[in-house]
């Protein structure tokens, strides 16, 4: 069993896993620095990623997920960039409060697939709560934000990590009020393996894991708190806070809607295993890939094995973008003579990477 096919015998797809990306989309463009016309392959996820591609100008993208419901959240997607303006998206998205949800969701249902609006209507919760409020991993985020967070950590100091404006205050407020025994006890039965697997994300996820994800996210959350500005940080004000409160991801900003509703027509939607839609475009098609954190699901010589596809289908210099959260997965030497790694531009990246829970970004280009 190889490529994703081993993901699709671990894993479950019967749910929206994802009602959000959660990886930072403009580390994304830097990285996979598209040019006009370049023909995209991108896991869809909760199709974020898919819509700052098509905004950055690539002619082509084509956004791969082997779960129909992740679809569904880029079509909706899609569907609400056609007939709504700015402000109703993020009304109908969750981001902003409202009653006319399912009114607004009525006027995007005909843009959608058959398929795809049965899903939505037979889930009118997701619909009343916003699209992207309703994944297992955003939901499990709203309980420890909730639930958990008040124990260890006060509503007064939550809210002063985001008046601090200087580092330097960050750094001593994190060492004398924020990272206290409660605040480290917490989170390491919070994004255990165990409460990480049931609640959060698929069990799968740390199959193949050479540390906890607490030992990765240890490392991490200090430079987010701390080194990158939280007012800056959508992802951070999510999980604190619950809505993106003076920062927004690339593809839900004001100045980016009417690029992604222009170039809507570049995206093709393809429920399939990648390797798949690989087969079907041929050698040397693809100048850009987005894969997320797919590596971290599948076994070393499955990676491989998808790494060498991959690297056929690519152009010379078509770029390859990957997060590793608990997973080290980078090019193996046997790949040399067809992949060339970019350290340094992938370290300078991750530095600046307001999504702040993966342990590195890699970029690696076809030769």
């Amino acid at each position: 069993m190889t490529n994703q096919c081993e993901i699709a015998a671990r894993a479950s797809f019967d749910r929206i896993r994802y009602s959000q990306c959660w990886e930072d989309a403009d580390v994304l463009l830097e990285a996979l620095a598209i040019r006009p016309g370049d023909t995209c392959l991108s896991i869809a996820s909760a199709g974020d990623n898919v819509l700052a591609i098509a905004g950055a100008g690539a002619g082509r993208v084509l956004a791969v997920d082997l779960n129909p419901a992740q679809l569904a959240c880029l079509e909706l997607r899609m569907a609400a960039f056609r007939t709504l303006d700015h402000g109703e998206f993020l009304a109908l998205a969750g981001q902003t409060h409202s009653h006319d949800r399912g009114m607004l969701y009525q006027r995007c249902r005909e843009q959608l697939l058959p398929a795809t609006r049965s899903f939505w209507d037979a889930n009118p919760g997701f619909i009343r709560r916003g699209f992207a409020q309703v994944g297992k991993f955003e939901r499990f985020l709203a309980a420890f934000r909730r639930f958990a967070l008040p124990l260890v950590e006060s509503r007064k100091d939550v809210s002063r990590l985001f008046e601090l404006d200087d580092a330097d205050a960050r750094r001593d407020f994190y060492a004398e009020r924020w990272n206290n025994r409660r605040w480290r006890l917490l989170c390491r039965l919070a994004f255990g393996k165990a409460s990480l697997g049931r609640f959060g994300r698929d069990p799968s996820f740390t199959r193949f894991a050479d540390e906890p994800v607490w030992s990765s996210l240890e490392r991490r959350i200090p430079h987010a708190l701390i080194e990158l500005e939280p007012t800056k940080n959508p992802y951070l004000q999510w999980i604190l806070r619950g809505r993106f409160e003076t920062a927004l991801p690339w593809a839900w900003r004001a100045e980016n809607f009417a690029r992604i509703r222009e170039n809507l027509d570049a995206i093709e939607l393809h429920c399939a295993p990648v390797e798949t839609v690989l087969t079907e475009l041929g050698a040397a098609s693809l100048d850009a890939c987005n894969l997320s954190d797919i590596f971290e699901y599948m076994s070393e010589p499955a990676y491989e094995a998808l790494l060498r596809r991959l690297a056929m289908a690519g152009a010379p210099g078509c770029r390859l973008v990957y997060w590793n959260v608990v997973v080290p997965r980078s090019r193996p030497p046997q790949l040399a003579h067809v992949l060339r790694p970019d350290p340094a531009r992938a370290a300078a990246l991750h530095r600046c990477d307001k999504a702040f829970f993966y342990r590195n970004l890699v970029i690696e280009e076809v030769c």
